[in-house]
């Protein structure tokens, strides 16, 4: 299902910022077209995106083309829920 509602954490944004993306930057529009890519994938997880440990639980990771970011998600059939950014590859799970 193609279309998915996007919720950020409310500390998604801080994440971001902390990474060194300002507002207007093209790296700062990057992580907002990989989340709009998200919302908008007909198939989660996606062929490229990695599972990790994210307390509690497991959330899936996608990485911002051309950039040292990666977004951590999880999804169901109708949300995906965008839960922070990080600067570092994750360690995937298993």
């Amino acid at each position: 299902m193609a279309g998915r509602i996007t919720r950020l954490s409310v500390t998604f944004k801080r994440s971001v910022l902390e990474l060194g993306f300002r507002p207007g930057t093209p790296s700062y529009r990057a992580v907002f077209a990989t989340v709009a890519a998200l919302a908008d994938a007909v198939d989660l997880p996606g062929i490229a995106d990695d599972e990790t440990t994210f307390a509690p639980g497991r959330a899936f990771v996608r990485r911002v083309v051309g950039h040292n970011a990666w977004i951590l998600y999880r999804f169901d059939s109708v949300h995906v829920f965008v839960l922070t950014a990080r600067g570092q590859p994750p360690v995937p799970a298993d």
